[in-house]
Protein backbone atom coordinates (compact mmCIF):
# COMPACT_ATOMS: atom_id res chain seq x y z
CA UNK A 1 0.00 0.00 0.00
CA UNK A 2 1.38 3.55 -0.81
CA UNK A 3 0.88 5.89 2.14
CA UNK A 4 1.29 10.02 1.71
CA UNK A 5 1.53 12.83 4.05
CA UNK A 6 -0.80 15.38 5.66
CA UNK A 7 -2.48 17.35 3.13
CA UNK A 8 -5.93 18.89 2.10
CA UNK A 9 -5.53 17.19 -1.54
CA UNK A 10 -4.11 14.29 -2.81
CA UNK A 11 -2.04 13.41 -6.76
CA UNK A 12 -3.85 10.00 -7.24
CA UNK A 13 -0.42 8.67 -7.77
CA UNK A 14 0.10 8.98 -3.91
CA UNK A 15 -2.98 7.26 -2.54
CA UNK A 16 -4.34 4.36 -5.02
CA UNK A 17 -2.80 0.93 -4.44
CA UNK A 18 -1.05 -0.68 -7.70
CA UNK A 19 -2.84 -3.91 -7.27
CA UNK A 20 -6.62 -4.05 -7.87
CA UNK A 21 -9.41 -6.81 -7.44
CA UNK A 22 -11.83 -8.16 -9.75
CA UNK A 23 -14.67 -10.62 -8.55
CA UNK A 24 -17.60 -11.37 -11.42
CA UNK A 25 -20.96 -10.01 -10.27
CA UNK A 26 -23.51 -13.03 -9.95
CA UNK A 27 -25.61 -11.72 -6.51
CA UNK A 28 -25.58 -8.72 -4.52
CA UNK A 29 -22.71 -6.31 -4.90
CA UNK A 30 -20.24 -5.84 -1.92
CA UNK A 31 -19.17 -2.46 -1.57
CA UNK A 32 -17.45 -2.85 2.23
CA UNK A 33 -14.76 -5.46 1.64
CA UNK A 34 -12.93 -7.28 -0.95
CA UNK A 35 -14.69 -10.64 -1.59
CA UNK A 36 -12.74 -14.11 -1.27
CA UNK A 37 -11.57 -15.56 -4.50
CA UNK A 38 -11.09 -11.51 -6.36
CA UNK A 39 -8.60 -12.38 -9.44
CA UNK A 40 -5.55 -9.54 -8.65
CA UNK A 41 -4.52 -7.08 -11.82
CA UNK A 42 -3.38 -4.05 -12.47
CA UNK A 43 -4.19 -0.97 -14.59
CA UNK A 44 -2.31 -0.93 -18.05
CA UNK A 45 -1.28 2.78 -20.23
CA UNK A 46 -3.22 5.52 -19.89
CA UNK A 47 -4.29 4.13 -16.38
CA UNK A 48 -6.89 1.47 -17.98
CA UNK A 49 -7.84 -2.63 -18.76
CA UNK A 50 -10.10 -4.53 -20.80
CA UNK A 51 -11.47 -6.80 -18.23
CA UNK A 52 -12.01 -9.14 -20.10
CA UNK A 53 -8.35 -10.28 -20.23
CA UNK A 54 -8.85 -10.53 -15.92
CA UNK A 55 -11.70 -12.40 -15.50
CA UNK A 56 -11.57 -16.27 -15.77
CA UNK A 57 -12.87 -16.19 -19.61
CA UNK A 58 -13.88 -13.41 -21.87
CA UNK A 59 -17.39 -12.10 -20.22
CA UNK A 60 -20.50 -11.36 -22.52
CA UNK A 61 -22.43 -8.21 -22.93
CA UNK A 62 -24.16 -7.06 -20.06
CA UNK A 63 -21.84 -8.93 -17.35
CA UNK A 64 -21.29 -6.76 -14.13
CA UNK A 65 -18.26 -7.19 -11.86
CA UNK A 66 -17.22 -4.80 -8.99
CA UNK A 67 -13.55 -4.37 -8.88
CA UNK A 68 -11.73 -3.17 -5.68
CA UNK A 69 -8.54 -0.99 -4.92
CA UNK A 70 -7.26 -1.15 -0.93
CA UNK A 71 -5.45 1.82 0.07
CA UNK A 72 -4.07 3.65 3.19
CA UNK A 73 -4.02 7.42 3.87
CA UNK A 74 -2.07 9.25 6.81
CA UNK A 75 -4.95 11.59 7.28
CA UNK A 76 -8.46 12.43 6.46
CA UNK A 77 -8.65 14.41 3.35
CA UNK A 78 -10.94 14.85 0.05
CA UNK A 79 -9.66 12.60 -2.76
CA UNK A 80 -10.04 13.05 -6.27
CA UNK A 81 -10.81 10.73 -9.60
CA UNK A 82 -11.04 10.29 -13.07
CA UNK A 83 -12.46 7.38 -14.41
CA UNK A 84 -14.21 5.69 -17.58
CA UNK A 85 -15.89 2.95 -18.94
CA UNK A 86 -17.57 1.38 -22.06
CA UNK A 87 -21.14 1.58 -19.85
CA UNK A 88 -22.14 2.79 -16.32
CA UNK A 89 -20.89 3.02 -13.90
CA UNK A 90 -21.22 3.53 -9.98
CA UNK A 91 -18.21 4.11 -7.16
CA UNK A 92 -18.10 3.69 -3.88
CA UNK A 93 -15.57 5.05 -1.27
CA UNK A 94 -15.47 3.09 2.37
CA UNK A 95 -19.13 1.92 1.67
CA UNK A 96 -20.78 5.40 0.37
CA UNK A 97 -21.72 6.18 -3.06
CA UNK A 98 -19.99 9.12 -4.77
CA UNK A 99 -20.80 9.16 -8.54
CA UNK A 100 -23.08 7.11 -10.63
CA UNK A 101 -23.94 7.69 -14.03
CA UNK A 102 -26.77 4.60 -14.33
CA UNK A 103 -28.18 3.97 -16.65
CA UNK A 104 -25.77 4.49 -19.21
CA UNK A 105 -26.00 3.06 -23.10
CA UNK A 106 -23.83 0.27 -23.88
CA UNK A 107 -21.20 1.57 -26.60
CA UNK A 108 -21.05 -0.69 -29.38
CA UNK A 109 -17.89 0.79 -30.64
CA UNK A 110 -15.60 0.55 -27.47
CA UNK A 111 -14.48 3.86 -26.05
CA UNK A 112 -13.06 5.04 -22.79
CA UNK A 113 -10.86 6.90 -20.95
CA UNK A 114 -9.69 7.84 -17.33
CA UNK A 115 -11.15 11.49 -18.60
CA UNK A 116 -14.61 10.70 -19.09
CA UNK A 117 -15.78 11.18 -15.69
CA UNK A 118 -14.26 13.41 -12.46
CA UNK A 119 -15.72 12.88 -8.83
CA UNK A 120 -14.78 13.56 -5.08
CA UNK A 121 -14.92 11.72 -1.96
CA UNK A 122 -14.03 11.82 1.25
CA UNK A 123 -10.83 9.52 2.21
CA UNK A 124 -9.94 8.53 5.86
CA UNK A 125 -7.15 8.12 8.04
CA UNK A 126 -6.23 4.27 8.18
CA UNK A 127 -7.27 2.15 5.73
CA UNK A 128 -9.58 3.08 2.62
CA UNK A 129 -11.81 1.15 -0.13
CA UNK A 130 -12.52 2.04 -3.35
CA UNK A 131 -15.58 0.09 -5.46
CA UNK A 132 -16.10 0.56 -9.08
CA UNK A 133 -19.41 -1.29 -10.71
CA UNK A 134 -19.20 -2.01 -14.28
CA UNK A 135 -21.05 -3.99 -16.37
CA UNK A 136 -19.30 -5.34 -19.78
CA UNK A 137 -19.71 -3.52 -22.93
CA UNK A 138 -20.83 -4.50 -26.51
CA UNK A 139 -17.22 -6.02 -27.89
CA UNK A 140 -15.55 -5.08 -24.60
CA UNK A 141 -15.05 -4.98 -20.85
CA UNK A 142 -13.55 -1.46 -20.36
CA UNK A 143 -12.31 0.49 -17.11
CA UNK A 144 -10.18 3.09 -16.51
CA UNK A 145 -9.32 4.88 -13.39
CA UNK A 146 -6.42 7.24 -11.90
CA UNK A 147 -6.81 9.55 -9.15
CA UNK A 148 -6.56 12.96 -9.60
CA UNK A 149 -6.13 15.83 -7.75
CA UNK A 150 -9.49 16.32 -5.91
CA UNK A 151 -9.73 20.47 -6.99
CA UNK A 152 -9.46 19.18 -10.46
CA UNK A 153 -11.89 16.56 -9.90
CA UNK A 154 -14.59 19.44 -8.98
CA UNK A 155 -16.09 20.37 -11.80
CA UNK A 156 -16.73 23.40 -10.32
CA UNK A 157 -13.61 24.24 -8.51
CA UNK A 158 -12.12 27.75 -9.71
CA UNK A 159 -9.29 27.19 -12.25
CA UNK A 160 -6.83 28.98 -13.56
CA UNK A 161 -5.68 28.46 -17.09
CA UNK A 162 -1.80 29.37 -17.85
CA UNK A 163 -0.10 29.47 -21.45
CA UNK A 164 3.35 29.69 -22.18
CA UNK A 165 4.08 31.42 -25.63
CA UNK A 166 8.01 30.19 -24.92
CA UNK A 167 7.19 26.71 -24.48
CA UNK A 168 6.14 25.69 -28.12
CA UNK A 169 5.04 21.99 -28.49
CA UNK A 170 4.38 21.71 -32.20
CA UNK A 171 2.55 22.83 -35.44
CA UNK A 172 -1.26 23.12 -34.97
CA UNK A 173 -2.57 20.00 -36.35
CA UNK A 174 -5.64 19.88 -39.27
CA UNK A 175 -7.99 18.57 -36.80
CA UNK A 176 -11.16 20.61 -38.55
CA UNK A 177 -10.95 18.61 -41.73
CA UNK A 178 -14.19 17.15 -42.75
CA UNK A 179 -16.18 14.48 -45.02
CA UNK A 180 -17.57 16.08 -47.92
CA UNK A 181 -17.49 19.46 -49.46
CA UNK A 182 -19.18 22.49 -49.89
CA UNK A 183 -22.89 22.74 -51.71
CA UNK A 184 -23.48 25.04 -54.83
CA UNK A 185 -26.77 24.41 -56.91
CA UNK A 186 -28.12 26.25 -60.22
CA UNK A 187 -30.66 28.00 -57.81
CA UNK A 188 -28.06 29.51 -56.11
CA UNK A 189 -28.24 28.06 -53.05
CA UNK A 190 -25.95 26.68 -50.91
CA UNK A 191 -23.32 27.26 -48.78
CA UNK A 192 -19.73 27.95 -50.34
CA UNK A 193 -19.12 31.39 -49.28
CA UNK A 194 -19.58 30.16 -45.30
CA UNK A 195 -17.16 27.55 -45.81
CA UNK A 196 -14.72 29.46 -47.43
CA UNK A 197 -14.94 31.58 -44.57
CA UNK A 198 -14.03 28.26 -42.42
CA UNK A 199 -11.38 27.77 -43.50
CA UNK A 200 -11.41 23.87 -43.47
CA UNK A 201 -8.35 22.30 -44.50
CA UNK A 202 -9.42 19.04 -46.44
CA UNK A 203 -12.59 17.25 -47.51
CA UNK A 204 -13.09 12.98 -47.38
CA UNK A 205 -15.15 12.14 -50.33
CA UNK A 206 -16.82 9.42 -48.86
CA UNK A 207 -20.60 8.99 -49.16
CA UNK A 208 -20.58 11.48 -51.06
CA UNK A 209 -22.61 9.85 -53.46
CA UNK A 210 -25.88 9.56 -51.36
CA UNK A 211 -26.13 13.48 -52.18
CA UNK A 212 -27.77 14.99 -54.77
CA UNK A 213 -26.01 18.16 -54.42
CA UNK A 214 -22.58 16.52 -55.46
CA UNK A 215 -23.86 14.24 -58.05
CA UNK A 216 -25.67 11.45 -56.84
CA UNK A 217 -24.62 7.91 -57.53
CA UNK A 218 -22.77 8.62 -60.69
CA UNK A 219 -19.82 10.46 -58.53
CA UNK A 220 -16.61 9.42 -56.51
CA UNK A 221 -17.57 5.83 -56.39
CA UNK A 222 -15.15 3.77 -58.21
CA UNK A 223 -17.93 1.37 -59.61
CA UNK A 224 -19.95 4.74 -60.57
CA UNK A 225 -16.83 6.72 -62.26
CA UNK A 226 -16.21 3.01 -64.27
CA UNK A 227 -19.86 1.57 -64.55
CA UNK A 228 -19.17 -1.61 -66.56
CA UNK A 229 -16.29 -3.57 -65.03
CA UNK A 230 -15.75 -5.72 -68.62
CA UNK A 231 -14.70 -2.57 -70.08
CA UNK A 232 -10.88 -1.69 -70.88
CA UNK A 233 -9.79 0.22 -67.95
CA UNK A 234 -6.97 1.82 -70.34
CA UNK A 235 -9.81 3.79 -72.85
CA UNK A 236 -11.05 6.98 -71.29
CA UNK A 237 -14.15 6.33 -72.94
CA UNK A 238 -14.49 3.52 -70.19
CA UNK A 239 -15.18 6.19 -67.50
CA UNK A 240 -17.88 8.64 -66.05
CA UNK A 241 -15.93 11.40 -64.64
CA UNK A 242 -18.20 14.37 -65.70
CA UNK A 243 -20.38 14.72 -62.46
CA UNK A 244 -17.22 14.15 -59.89
CA UNK A 245 -15.33 16.59 -62.06
CA UNK A 246 -17.76 19.40 -60.71
CA UNK A 247 -18.04 17.80 -57.25
CA UNK A 248 -14.13 17.84 -56.64
CA UNK A 249 -13.27 21.41 -58.05
CA UNK A 250 -16.32 22.76 -55.65
CA UNK A 251 -14.19 21.08 -53.01
CA UNK A 252 -11.11 23.24 -54.10
CA UNK A 253 -13.30 26.45 -54.92
CA UNK A 254 -14.17 26.21 -50.76
CA UNK A 255 -10.52 26.04 -50.72
CA UNK A 256 -9.98 23.07 -49.25
CA UNK A 257 -7.97 19.73 -50.58
CA UNK A 258 -9.60 16.60 -51.83
CA UNK A 259 -9.14 13.67 -49.56
CA UNK A 260 -10.27 10.64 -52.29
CA UNK A 261 -11.75 7.68 -50.86
CA UNK A 262 -11.70 4.62 -53.62
CA UNK A 263 -14.04 2.36 -52.97
CA UNK A 264 -17.91 2.53 -52.07
CA UNK A 265 -20.43 4.65 -49.96
CA UNK A 266 -22.11 1.98 -47.47
CA UNK A 267 -25.02 0.30 -48.78
CA UNK A 268 -27.59 -0.36 -46.20
CA UNK A 269 -30.05 -2.06 -48.52
CA UNK A 270 -30.25 -5.54 -49.01
CA UNK A 271 -28.83 -5.01 -52.99
CA UNK A 272 -25.59 -4.49 -52.91
CA UNK A 273 -23.55 -2.64 -55.99
CA UNK A 274 -19.75 -1.07 -55.09
CA UNK A 275 -18.98 -3.13 -51.92
CA UNK A 276 -19.04 -6.51 -53.59
CA UNK A 277 -15.44 -7.98 -54.29
CA UNK A 278 -13.69 -6.56 -57.44
CA UNK A 279 -13.78 -9.41 -60.04
CA UNK A 280 -9.92 -8.78 -60.37
CA UNK A 281 -7.79 -7.31 -58.34
CA UNK A 282 -5.33 -5.96 -60.41
CA UNK A 283 -7.82 -4.77 -62.81
CA UNK A 284 -9.23 -2.88 -60.05
CA UNK A 285 -6.34 -1.24 -58.92
CA UNK A 286 -5.53 -0.51 -62.86
CA UNK A 287 -8.82 1.63 -62.63
CA UNK A 288 -7.75 3.79 -59.45
CA UNK A 289 -4.46 4.25 -61.45
CA UNK A 290 -6.85 5.91 -64.41
CA UNK A 291 -8.74 7.70 -61.84
CA UNK A 292 -5.80 9.12 -59.92
CA UNK A 293 -4.36 10.35 -63.62
CA UNK A 294 -7.15 11.84 -64.38
CA UNK A 295 -7.68 14.00 -61.73
CA UNK A 296 -3.59 14.33 -61.08
CA UNK A 297 -2.00 14.47 -64.65
CA UNK A 298 -4.51 15.48 -66.62
CA UNK A 299 -5.67 11.96 -68.34
CA UNK A 300 -8.76 11.72 -70.35
CA UNK A 301 -9.35 15.55 -70.41
CA UNK A 302 -8.58 15.61 -66.75
CA UNK A 303 -6.63 17.67 -64.35
CA UNK A 304 -3.69 18.67 -62.26
CA UNK A 305 -5.84 18.90 -58.71
CA UNK A 306 -2.64 17.48 -56.69
CA UNK A 307 -4.61 15.18 -54.89
CA UNK A 308 -2.27 13.47 -52.45
CA UNK A 309 -3.70 11.78 -50.09
CA UNK A 310 -5.71 8.62 -51.71
CA UNK A 311 -7.25 5.88 -49.73
CA UNK A 312 -8.62 2.23 -50.56
CA UNK A 313 -12.08 1.33 -49.22
CA UNK A 314 -14.08 1.78 -46.22
CA UNK A 315 -15.14 -0.23 -42.83
CA UNK A 316 -13.91 -3.39 -44.73
CA UNK A 317 -14.56 -4.94 -40.99
CA UNK A 318 -17.68 -3.93 -40.73
CA UNK A 319 -20.02 -5.87 -38.36
CA UNK A 320 -22.99 -7.41 -39.55
CA UNK A 321 -27.00 -5.80 -40.18
CA UNK A 322 -30.07 -6.75 -40.95
CA UNK A 323 -29.43 -7.45 -44.98
CA UNK A 324 -25.72 -8.39 -44.29
CA UNK A 325 -22.31 -6.65 -44.05
CA UNK A 326 -22.66 -3.18 -45.73
CA UNK A 327 -19.28 -2.22 -46.72
CA UNK A 328 -17.67 -5.42 -47.53
CA UNK A 329 -19.16 -8.67 -49.02
CA UNK A 330 -16.08 -11.04 -49.36
CA UNK A 331 -13.77 -12.57 -46.29
CA UNK A 332 -10.96 -10.33 -44.17
CA UNK A 333 -8.32 -12.42 -46.32
CA UNK A 334 -9.84 -11.03 -49.65
CA UNK A 335 -9.89 -7.34 -48.51
CA UNK A 336 -6.10 -8.19 -47.44
CA UNK A 337 -5.05 -9.55 -50.60
CA UNK A 338 -7.23 -6.40 -52.56
CA UNK A 339 -5.52 -3.79 -50.51
CA UNK A 340 -1.98 -5.43 -51.09
CA UNK A 341 -2.52 -6.06 -54.56
CA UNK A 342 -3.45 -2.17 -55.06
CA UNK A 343 -1.59 -0.40 -52.74
CA UNK A 344 1.28 -1.66 -54.23
CA UNK A 345 0.19 -1.41 -57.64
CA UNK A 346 -0.43 2.53 -56.78
CA UNK A 347 2.69 3.15 -54.79
CA UNK A 348 4.35 1.96 -57.74
CA UNK A 349 2.42 4.69 -60.49
CA UNK A 350 2.66 7.35 -57.60
CA UNK A 351 5.83 7.06 -55.30
CA UNK A 352 5.20 10.46 -54.31
CA UNK A 353 1.51 9.98 -52.99
CA UNK A 354 0.51 8.79 -49.78
CA UNK A 355 -1.55 5.54 -50.32
CA UNK A 356 -3.24 3.77 -47.51
CA UNK A 357 -6.54 3.13 -45.61
CA UNK A 358 -8.83 0.98 -44.84
CA UNK A 359 -10.86 3.08 -42.50
CA UNK A 360 -11.56 0.78 -39.93
CA UNK A 361 -14.37 1.17 -37.66
CA UNK A 362 -12.19 1.85 -34.78
CA UNK A 363 -11.27 -0.49 -32.34
CA UNK A 364 -8.12 -2.71 -32.01
CA UNK A 365 -9.44 -6.45 -33.32
CA UNK A 366 -8.20 -10.11 -35.00
CA UNK A 367 -9.27 -8.27 -37.95
CA UNK A 368 -7.07 -5.60 -37.87
CA UNK A 369 -4.08 -7.69 -36.56
CA UNK A 370 -5.02 -9.90 -39.29
CA UNK A 371 -4.79 -7.79 -41.99
CA UNK A 372 -1.22 -6.11 -40.70
CA UNK A 373 0.11 -9.47 -40.79
CA UNK A 374 -0.73 -10.02 -44.20
CA UNK A 375 0.86 -6.63 -45.17
CA UNK A 376 3.90 -7.81 -43.57
CA UNK A 377 3.79 -11.58 -44.30
CA UNK A 378 6.93 -13.15 -45.87
CA UNK A 379 9.20 -9.82 -44.59
CA UNK A 380 7.28 -7.23 -47.23
CA UNK A 381 6.47 -4.15 -46.19
CA UNK A 382 2.83 -3.25 -48.10
CA UNK A 383 2.63 0.39 -48.36
CA UNK A 384 0.79 2.16 -46.31
CA UNK A 385 1.19 5.53 -46.13
CA UNK A 386 -1.64 6.60 -43.24
CA UNK A 387 -3.90 4.50 -41.41
CA UNK A 388 -7.05 5.58 -41.44
CA UNK A 389 -9.84 4.49 -38.60
CA UNK A 390 -13.26 5.95 -37.11
CA UNK A 391 -15.07 6.50 -33.84
CA UNK A 392 -18.41 7.45 -32.71
CA UNK A 393 -18.42 8.08 -29.14
CA UNK A 394 -20.16 10.04 -26.37
CA UNK A 395 -16.86 11.35 -25.05
CA UNK A 396 -14.40 13.38 -26.46
CA UNK A 397 -11.01 12.61 -25.42
CA UNK A 398 -10.06 10.33 -28.58
CA UNK A 399 -5.81 10.31 -27.14
CA UNK A 400 -6.63 6.37 -25.35
CA UNK A 401 -7.52 5.09 -28.51
CA UNK A 402 -4.95 7.14 -30.77
CA UNK A 403 -2.05 5.58 -29.01
CA UNK A 404 -3.55 2.21 -28.59
CA UNK A 405 -3.43 2.26 -32.83
CA UNK A 406 0.30 3.94 -32.75
CA UNK A 407 1.45 1.14 -30.26
CA UNK A 408 0.46 -1.56 -32.59
CA UNK A 409 1.51 0.26 -36.25
CA UNK A 410 4.99 0.89 -34.91
CA UNK A 411 5.11 -3.15 -33.80
CA UNK A 412 4.90 -3.73 -37.12
CA UNK A 413 7.27 -1.33 -38.77
CA UNK A 414 5.28 1.38 -39.69
CA UNK A 415 6.16 3.90 -37.73
CA UNK A 416 6.14 7.01 -40.21
CA UNK A 417 2.78 5.84 -41.20
CA UNK A 418 0.47 8.53 -40.36
CA UNK A 419 -3.07 7.73 -37.90
CA UNK A 420 -5.92 9.62 -39.43
CA UNK A 421 -9.23 9.65 -37.46
CA UNK A 422 -11.28 10.02 -40.71
CA UNK A 423 -14.64 9.59 -39.36
CA UNK A 424 -16.01 10.85 -35.91
CA UNK A 425 -19.07 12.29 -34.40
CA UNK A 426 -20.73 12.18 -31.05
CA UNK A 427 -23.40 9.23 -30.47
CA UNK A 428 -24.66 8.09 -27.22
CA UNK A 429 -26.12 4.78 -28.72
CA UNK A 430 -27.61 2.15 -30.71
CA UNK A 431 -31.28 2.29 -29.54
CA UNK A 432 -33.73 3.72 -31.10
CA UNK A 433 -34.29 6.52 -28.11
CA UNK A 434 -30.34 7.35 -27.88
CA UNK A 435 -29.98 7.50 -31.76
CA UNK A 436 -32.83 10.67 -31.80
CA UNK A 437 -30.98 11.94 -28.94
CA UNK A 438 -27.47 11.78 -30.52
CA UNK A 439 -28.98 13.69 -33.75
CA UNK A 440 -30.22 16.08 -31.76
CA UNK A 441 -27.07 16.78 -29.67
CA UNK A 442 -24.94 16.67 -32.77
CA UNK A 443 -26.66 20.25 -34.30
CA UNK A 444 -26.42 21.96 -31.00
CA UNK A 445 -24.67 23.32 -28.48
CA UNK A 446 -23.94 20.17 -26.65
CA UNK A 447 -22.33 18.76 -30.43
CA UNK A 448 -19.98 22.11 -30.60
CA UNK A 449 -18.31 21.63 -27.07
CA UNK A 450 -18.29 17.80 -28.14
CA UNK A 451 -16.80 18.68 -30.97
CA UNK A 452 -14.11 21.36 -29.92
CA UNK A 453 -13.52 18.91 -27.12
CA UNK A 454 -12.59 15.99 -29.77
CA UNK A 455 -10.53 18.29 -31.61
CA UNK A 456 -8.44 19.44 -28.61
CA UNK A 457 -7.93 16.01 -27.52
CA UNK A 458 -6.64 14.75 -31.00
CA UNK A 459 -4.03 17.88 -31.16
CA UNK A 460 -2.71 16.58 -27.93
CA UNK A 461 -2.77 12.92 -29.15
CA UNK A 462 -0.26 11.07 -31.70
CA UNK A 463 -2.80 11.86 -34.50
CA UNK A 464 -1.98 13.80 -37.49
CA UNK A 465 -5.84 14.61 -38.96
CA UNK A 466 -9.18 14.06 -37.96
CA UNK A 467 -12.04 14.32 -40.38
CA UNK A 468 -15.35 15.16 -39.10
CA UNK A 469 -18.29 13.24 -40.67
CA UNK A 470 -20.50 14.83 -42.33
CA UNK A 471 -20.55 17.94 -43.93
CA UNK A 472 -23.23 17.07 -46.61
CA UNK A 473 -27.29 17.48 -46.01
CA UNK A 474 -27.44 14.67 -43.45
CA UNK A 475 -28.66 13.76 -39.44
CA UNK A 476 -24.84 13.68 -38.61
CA UNK A 477 -23.90 17.55 -40.05
CA UNK A 478 -23.69 19.48 -36.93
CA UNK A 479 -21.78 22.72 -39.28
CA UNK A 480 -25.02 23.37 -41.56
CA UNK A 481 -28.87 23.40 -41.29
CA UNK A 482 -30.16 20.28 -43.26
CA UNK A 483 -32.38 22.59 -45.62
CA UNK A 484 -30.79 26.03 -45.36
CA UNK A 485 -27.25 25.57 -44.98
CA UNK A 486 -27.52 27.74 -42.36
CA UNK A 487 -24.50 27.85 -39.80
CA UNK A 488 -25.06 25.49 -36.58
CA UNK A 489 -23.02 25.75 -33.94
CA UNK A 490 -20.26 23.65 -34.61
CA UNK A 491 -19.48 25.74 -37.48
CA UNK A 492 -18.28 28.16 -35.26
CA UNK A 493 -15.80 25.24 -33.56
CA UNK A 494 -14.81 24.44 -37.08
CA UNK A 495 -14.13 28.44 -37.89
CA UNK A 496 -12.43 29.17 -34.47
CA UNK A 497 -9.98 25.88 -34.96
CA UNK A 498 -8.75 27.21 -38.14
CA UNK A 499 -7.94 30.61 -36.42
CA UNK A 500 -5.79 28.69 -34.19
CA UNK A 501 -4.05 27.01 -37.41
CA UNK A 502 -3.72 30.90 -38.92
CA UNK A 503 -1.53 31.07 -36.47
CA UNK A 504 0.59 27.76 -36.56
CA UNK A 505 2.55 26.61 -33.50
CA UNK A 506 0.90 25.13 -30.38
CA UNK A 507 2.25 27.01 -27.10
CA UNK A 508 2.07 24.88 -23.87
CA UNK A 509 -1.33 25.31 -21.93
CA UNK A 510 -2.21 23.98 -18.04
CA UNK A 511 -5.58 23.46 -17.32
CA UNK A 512 -3.91 21.24 -14.17
CA UNK A 513 -6.20 18.15 -15.61
CA UNK A 514 -9.56 19.67 -14.93
CA UNK A 515 -12.10 17.27 -15.33
CA UNK A 516 -14.58 18.82 -18.48
CA UNK A 517 -11.90 20.83 -19.60
CA UNK A 518 -10.70 20.56 -23.31
CA UNK A 519 -8.60 23.21 -24.47
CA UNK A 520 -5.38 24.46 -26.97
CA UNK A 521 -3.42 27.48 -27.34
CA UNK A 522 -1.62 28.76 -30.33
CA UNK A 523 1.01 31.70 -30.62
CA UNK A 524 3.18 33.39 -33.44
CA UNK A 525 4.87 36.76 -32.66
CA UNK A 526 3.17 38.88 -29.72
CA UNK A 527 -0.30 36.92 -31.28
CA UNK A 528 -2.01 34.54 -28.95
CA UNK A 529 -5.49 32.32 -29.59
CA UNK A 530 -7.28 29.92 -27.37
CA UNK A 531 -9.86 27.82 -27.59
CA UNK A 532 -11.51 25.69 -24.51
CA UNK A 533 -14.23 23.39 -24.14
CA UNK A 534 -16.17 22.71 -20.95
CA UNK A 535 -17.79 19.52 -22.05
CA UNK A 536 -19.72 16.98 -20.10
CA UNK A 537 -21.95 13.74 -21.40
CA UNK A 538 -24.04 13.35 -18.37
CA UNK A 539 -26.98 14.60 -18.71
CA UNK A 540 -27.26 15.82 -14.92
CA UNK A 541 -24.54 18.99 -15.54
CA UNK A 542 -22.59 20.71 -12.91
CA UNK A 543 -23.18 24.57 -12.18
CA UNK A 544 -20.48 27.41 -13.54
CA UNK A 545 -17.22 27.62 -13.62
CA UNK A 546 -15.10 30.59 -13.35
CA UNK A 547 -12.38 30.20 -14.84
CA UNK A 548 -8.84 32.74 -15.18
CA UNK A 549 -6.53 32.77 -17.89
CA UNK A 550 -3.26 33.97 -17.51
CA UNK A 551 0.49 34.19 -19.21
CA UNK A 552 3.23 32.14 -17.70
CA UNK A 553 5.17 35.70 -18.34
CA UNK A 554 3.35 39.10 -18.90
CA UNK A 555 -0.34 39.23 -18.44
CA UNK A 556 -3.26 39.01 -20.88
CA UNK A 557 -4.42 42.53 -19.83
CA UNK A 558 -7.31 43.63 -23.02
CA UNK A 559 -7.59 39.97 -24.37
CA UNK A 560 -11.08 39.74 -26.22
CA UNK A 561 -13.23 36.54 -25.36
CA UNK A 562 -16.05 35.55 -27.28
CA UNK A 563 -18.69 33.42 -25.98
CA UNK A 564 -20.10 30.33 -27.81
CA UNK A 565 -23.56 28.83 -26.29
CA UNK A 566 -26.85 28.73 -26.72
CA UNK A 567 -27.33 32.45 -27.82
CA UNK A 568 -24.25 33.35 -28.75
CA UNK A 569 -22.46 32.51 -31.72
CA UNK A 570 -19.22 33.12 -30.68
CA UNK A 571 -19.90 36.79 -29.81
CA UNK A 572 -17.45 38.76 -27.79
CA UNK A 573 -18.84 39.22 -23.86
CA UNK A 574 -17.50 41.30 -21.27
CA UNK A 575 -14.78 39.93 -18.80
CA UNK A 576 -13.90 40.94 -15.03
CA UNK A 577 -10.60 40.87 -14.62
CA UNK A 578 -8.02 39.94 -11.95
CA UNK A 579 -5.70 41.76 -10.19
CA UNK A 580 -2.65 41.70 -12.44
CA UNK A 581 -5.63 42.59 -15.23
CA UNK A 582 -5.95 39.07 -16.87
CA UNK A 583 -9.45 37.83 -18.39
CA UNK A 584 -11.75 36.76 -15.56
CA UNK A 585 -15.41 35.20 -17.08
CA UNK A 586 -17.92 31.81 -16.23
CA UNK A 587 -18.65 28.84 -18.12
CA UNK A 588 -21.60 26.96 -17.73
CA UNK A 589 -21.21 23.08 -18.95
CA UNK A 590 -21.22 22.14 -22.61
CA UNK A 591 -20.14 25.64 -24.15
CA UNK A 592 -17.12 27.07 -25.73
CA UNK A 593 -14.74 30.38 -24.89
CA UNK A 594 -12.45 31.70 -27.85
CA UNK A 595 -9.72 33.69 -26.57
CA UNK A 596 -7.86 35.95 -28.31
CA UNK A 597 -4.82 39.19 -27.75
Amino acid sequence: MKESGKTETLPGDLFLADQWHFAALTGEPVYDRIPDGCRVFKLGPEYGVDLDTVAVQPGKRGDECVVYNEFMLAEDCELGFGAGTDCWMEAWLNGRLIFTNRPGEINLQPCASAEDHGFTGPGKKGRNLLAVRLPRGANAWLFYLKGKDSRAADPCYPLTVTADPERVIGRIKPMNAVNNGPIGNPKGRGNLELWQAAEIPAARTHDASFCSSYGGEHTVDVHAVFPDFSKDPDDPASYHFSETDRYLNKILEGGSRVFYRLGSKIEHAPEKYGTTVPPDFRKWAVICEHIIRHYNEGWADGFHLQIEYWEIWNEPDHLQEVHGNPTWQGTPEQFYELYRVAATHLKKCFPQLKIGGPALRGRLSDWLLGFLKALTAGGQRTPLDFFSWHAYTPYAAVGRRSAEFRRLLDSFGYEKTESILNEWNYSRGGSTENFNYSVRTIIGTKGAAFTTAAMCSGQNAPLDMMMYYDARPTVYNGLFDFYTFAPLKTYYAVKSWSQLARLGNQIGLDTHEKNGIYACAAADGGKIRMLISRYFEPDSLPDELEITVRLKKGDLRGAKVYLLDETHDLEEIPVTADPDGNPRFRMKANTVVFLEK
